[in-house]
């Protein structure tokens, strides 16, 4: 199969909406710039369908966990994004659109492997953050699985830390238990590390280099 070409110019949503599937590539859209990258394997696609079964069986029937969804994060410049998880009211999956817009995410997650650390920690951080999205979860699997948890404030993402095990969290004002062990095989699993990692001392590089932090721009509305 061939893979996705790339046009000479930005796309727009009429554009996006037209391209074939790729199934060989993972494809967003960053302002209108086409991105392709490998399929992330299926050590990936285990870790992300288990999250959104533990994260959908501990929720209330008031919101949904949804993998694999299109998120129009902008429109102008357009940029689309696949995260491995969101979490949104109920309302929007009722009404079916053909991709969630940013202002109705309330938490974004993405399982970082090799090959997507840069993406995840650096240029999502900061669409996601300027979106809106009001919690950001990075799941790293390149050692023993760790979370860490991200909370908008002041239109930035404060760092709440990096966790192992089994920790509870507080996912869209919910407390949810999250079984970081049961996100990989067993005979991949190791004892859990405490370790401060590439995702804590980028974050505080990039927060570090902002004078101010932007303010969040609204989301675009629900179609």
């Amino acid at each position: 199969m061939s893979g996705p070409s790339f046009p000479d110019h930005l796309l727009g949503l009429d554009e996006w909406v037209g391209l074939p599937e790729y199934e060989r590539f993972h494809v967003e859209l960053c302002e209108g710039v086409l991105v392709a990258s490998p399929q992330p394997g299926s050590a990936h696609d285990h870790a992300a369908l288990a999250l959104v079964l533990q994260l959908d069986e501990q929720l209330p029937g008031n919101l949904c966990v949804l993998g694999g969804v299109e998120v129009l994060v902008t429109a102008e410049p357009l940029t689309v994004r696949v995260p491995d998880a969101i979490v949104v009211d109920r309302a929007l999956v009722d009404a079916d659109p053909d991709r969630a817009p940013s202002s109705e995410v309330r938490l974004v997650l993405e399982v970082t492997v090799d090959g997507t650390a840069r993406t995840d920690r650096v240029t999502k951080f900061s669409e996601y953050a300027e979106a809106g999205i009001p919690q950001y979860w990075i799941v790293d699997l390149t050692g023993p699985p760790v979370i860490a948890v991200f909370t908008l404030d002041s239109g930035w993402y404060r760092y709440d830390g990096e966790h192992s095990g089994a920790p509870t969290l507080t996912a869209a004002g919910n407390e949810v238990t999250v079984d970081l062990g049961g996100l990989v095989e067993q005979s991949a699993r190791a004892p859990a590390e405490r370790r401060v990692t590439a995702p804590v001392q980028e974050h505080n590089a990039v927060v570090a280099d902002t004078a101010a932090a932007p303010e969040a721009p609204e989301g675009p509305a629900p179609r």
